[in-house]
């Protein structure tokens, strides 16, 4: 069984209040990719919203690595959650006001894009120093069915929120969502990280991060597999809005459909990977690469579908592919990794996740403008399976040294 983290009664407690935040992040994504396209009906504005959010962690993400193997962890964790439900309050009271524009939801959603790059390697520092480090690949697993049950549950519910109540009530409960997650801070009792010696300067410190990782071949080939499902099967997901409303006119509620749909997927991946033996080493081999092809194959065939219910289920399909592989390649990065290594390697891992996503958003969306969604998803989909050729060469020849 892969549950024994939740032996840490300090994991427990960070458990129960990421549950909650994370479903009220997932109520968020949807209001916030509904706005992006009641505003303009562009599908590259919804590419443009979905890069936002995550290009941040492109650019800065390394640099809050660095600061969290600094920082205190629990300082940083209760900065970072109070920063995201500011932000929350501030897209609030702009929509109270009514003054809500395309320029404003984008500064908006950068916000929350800087604060989340932020937060990303706080939490992936965090959750693995309330265990022991054997049990790291516990967390990682319980931390994606966390936050898979949410993706399933909270987005059709988000959508319903809003077609009912509307967008400023659907922000009031996101709000609420986030607090808990705030409120346990002060009570987790991380484990103390090595004593650094000599306090390194910064651009000294992430290079010695990217020296970890370029010295282990196989951490170079986690990040490789992890661009290439991000670029593909991630970024077809944050285009949900266009499929859901632009091609099947079915307005929020079928985009929460779509959104949970994609979580149901995924949380059906995420329960394989808990309860399956915990992963311990960097291997690629067998499964990861089989996943890898079977959700560029439905990237095609996801954004050709006509018909609803076989777009709801190659949704799920990517949602499975997305989160089996994520899941995969974080416990990779996090197996054997020093504590005083862990916020620079996974803010690196973190940004090429975001960074691949973000690309591949935009180009999908951009794409889409100019020669409609099935062709957009055909070429996304030639050139990663043309990659995923060459990267299946590459650990093949890996194996071999």
């Amino acid at each position: 069984m892969n549950l024994i983290a939740l032996k840490s009664p300090s994991f427990r407690l960070y458990f129960m209040g990421s549950m909650s935040a994370v479903n009220g992040l997932w109520i968020l994504r949807i209001l916030i990719g509904w706005l992006a396209w009641e505003l303009t009906n562009s599908a590259s504005f919804v590419g443009w919203i979905a890069a936002l959010s995550l290009l941040p962690s492109l650019f800065i993400g390394p640099f809050f690595g660095v600061m969290v193997d600094r920082a205190s962890i629990k300082l940083a964790a209760f900065c970072t959650n109070a920063s995201i439900i500011l932000c929350v309050c501030t897209l609030l009271a702009i929509q109270i006001a009514d003054i809500l524009t395309p320029t404003l939801l984008s500064i908006c959603t950068l916000a929350i894009g800087i604060v989340t790059a932020g937060h990303h390697p706080v939490r992936m520092s965090l959750g693995p120093r309330l265990v022991g480090r054997e049990h790291v690949g516990s967390v990682v697993a319980l931390a994606a069915l966390n936050f898979n049950t949410a993706r399933m549950i909270s987005p059709a519910i988000g959508g319903i929120i809003i077609d009912l109540f509307g967008i400023t009530a659907a922000l009031a409960i996101t709000i609420l969502f986030y607090l808990p997650s705030l409120i346990v801070v002060p009570f987790l009792r991380p484990r103390d990280r090595e004593k650094i010696t000599k306090k390194e300067a910064f651009s000294t410190a992430f290079t010695n991060g990217l020296k970890y990782i370029s010295q282990r071949i196989e951490l170079k080939l986690v990040l490789a597999m992890t661009a290439l499902m991000s670029a593909s099967i991630r970024s077809t997901t944050e285009i949900l809005p266009v499929v859901a409303d632009g091609i099947f006119n079915s307005g929020a509620t079928g985009l929460g459909q779509l959104g949970s749909a994609v979580g149901a997927g995924a949380l059906l991946s995420a329960i394989v990977k808990a309860l399956g033996p915990v992963q311990t080493d960097h291997t690629l081999k067998g499964s990861p690469l089989i996943i890898a092809a079977i959700g560029i194959t439905t990237v095609f065939i996801f954004g050709n579908s006509e018909n609803w219910p076989l777009t709801l289920f190659t949704a799920a399909i990517l949602g499975f592919c997305s989160t089996y592989l994520g899941v995969a390649m974080q416990s990779a990065m996090q197996s054997d990794l020093p504590d005083g290594f862990r916020g620079r390697v996974m803010s690196i891992w973190t940004v090429t996740t975001m960074g691949a996503t973000a690309i591949g958003s935009l180009a999908v969306g951009a794409i889409t403008e100019l020669l409609q969604l099935p062709m957009a998803t055909f070429l996304l989909s030639f050139v990663c399976f043309i990659a995923l050729i060459a990267l299946r060469f590459q650990v093949s020849q890996s194996q071999k040294l």
